[in-house]
């Protein structure tokens, strides 16, 4: 197995030294599933007051010394290298209350969360004590030895399976799976920023569909809002399915881009309290506007980013605006929202749609190509839908007696005749009309 130059170097010194050393974990389970290696474990035989006499000559970091881990700097990488350690009790269910240092390979692999993560190299040949690699071949996620003892020390790794599975497109083992809705209640002892974290790099998965559906009581106990959408039926012709089953597939058919999957994880979330019915079916009168702001609560206590928060509250509100609009209506949405955001909300109405029941399902989703054509025809046209891009600004009123507020007023009245087209962005008719 190739290392990297970094890694070989930080190997190859620790055995010089007379000690073990081996790339470990991520990077092992990501070159043999030939995945881009973006950063390296390395684990060692050496103790911290070892391998600060190993690298004494390299650039270091003690980042976690008391847990054994230096950051060492080789050829241009920074790597963390760790003592090999068993844990102690975990308390809080989530960090260990102690460490011991041990000189064992085979006693560090085996506190390890999954067998895909406990395999090492030194690049010759691939250690894997608990069939790592043939859990890889067959697209397996399973715990290192009892799956409740690695959940109950640390209930992040419930997330971290579920994770790997949507990353990854694979399964999680059967008893793994037991373990987890048995366990799923500890991840109170989680803080919501790691929570976050991972329903990131989770909702990003290839395997995300699958996941959501599957572990959906997992994803409850972190946002109890979407569990009313579970099997909530829609009694309309335009849905083949239950809300929470529509959502996961709109999910999945959307776009690869973090805020768009957010969105449309809540975009129906308030589908079942929004309920009516009349003999024409179902209907959710007011879903969109409500949703967007359980979106906000949602997210905030998650401690998301204010992007996020803002973005998806937009999206949501407007995931069902109608698409077959005119090129003014467009400049009007552009000149409220701006390109970016009218941009991610064609991808979140593209999930949307594509999660509909047929015929309706390629109805939608060829009207919203065409709202998205025009959104980026108006885009790059350069035609004027702002007050930035409008020939006129607030100097050239004040130059002509305007004041305070009444010079809003005109400029906001001017752009709304050039996005419909009453009087052309020219700065001698504009001044001219008023």
């Amino acid at each position: 197995m190739k290392l990297t130059s970094g890694t070989k170097t930080i190997i190859n010194a620790l055995n010089a030294h007379g000690y073990e050393g081996y790339a470990v974990g991520g990077f092992v389970r990501n070159v043999l599933l030939n995945i881009p290696v973006s950063d390296v474990d390395v684990t060692t035989s050496a103790t911290p007051d070892e391998m600060l006499e190993v690298f004494k000559d390299f650039k270091v970091y003690k980042t976690g010394l008391k847990h054994g881990t230096l950051t060492v700097s080789a050829c241009g990488e920074n790597i963390e290298v760790t003592t090999y350690r068993i844990d102690g009790g975990y308390q809080d269910g989530r960090h260990p209350d102690s460490v011991t240092f041990v000189t064992s390979l085979e006693e560090d692999l085996k506190r390890r969360d999954f067998t895909v993560n406990a395999m090492a190299t030194s690049g010759d040949e691939v250690i894997d004590l608990y069939g790592g690699q043939d859990d890889l071949k067959n697209k397996l996620i399973r715990a290192v030895g009892n799956p409740d003892v690695r959940f109950q020390e640390d209930a992040l790794r419930i997330l971290r399976a579920l994770r790997f599975a949507s990353v990854l497109g694979f399964e999680i083992e059967e008893q793994t799976a037991i373990s987890i809705e048995r366990n799923k209640h500890l991840l109170k002892n989680v803080s919501v920023e790691r929570i976050f974290q991972e329903l990131n790099k989770l909702l990003l998965g290839k395997g995300v569909e699958n996941v959501l559906l599957k572990y959906s009581s997992v994803i409850f106990e972190i946002i109890p809002e979407l569990k009313a959408c579970s099997g909530f039926l829609q009694n309309s012709v335009y849905h083949a399915y239950d809300v929470y089953t529509h959502t996961a597939k709109s999910v999945a058919y959307s776009s690869g881009d973090r805020i768009v999957r957010w969105a449309l994880l809540l975009h129906d979330i308030e589908k079942p309290s929004t309920y009516t019915q009349d003999e024409k079916g179902g209907h959710f009168y007011t879903h969109q506007a409500k949703g967007a702001e359980t979106s906000i609560k949602v997210l905030k206590r998650l401690k998301a980013d204010n992007k996020l928060i803002t973005t998806c509250y937009d999206l949501i509100k407007l995931h069902d605006i109608k698409t077959e609009i005119t090129r003014p209506e467009m400049k009007k949405l552009l000149c409220k929202y701006g390109y970016e955001t009218i941009d991610l909300l064609c991808k979140v109405k593209l999930g949307d749609a594509l999660s509909h029941a047929e015929p309706y399902a390629t109805l939608r989703k060829e009207t919203v190509e065409r709202f998205s054509a025009l959104a980026t025809s108006v885009e790059k046209s350069g035609e004027c839908y702002t007050l930035k891009m409008l020939n006129v600004n607030g100097n050239d009123l004040k130059a002509r007696g305007y004041k305070g507020e009444n010079i809003k007023e005109k400029l906001n009245f001017l752009l709304n005749e050039v996005i419909f087209e009453r009087v052309k962005n020219q700065k001698e008719e504009l001044l001219k009309l008023i």
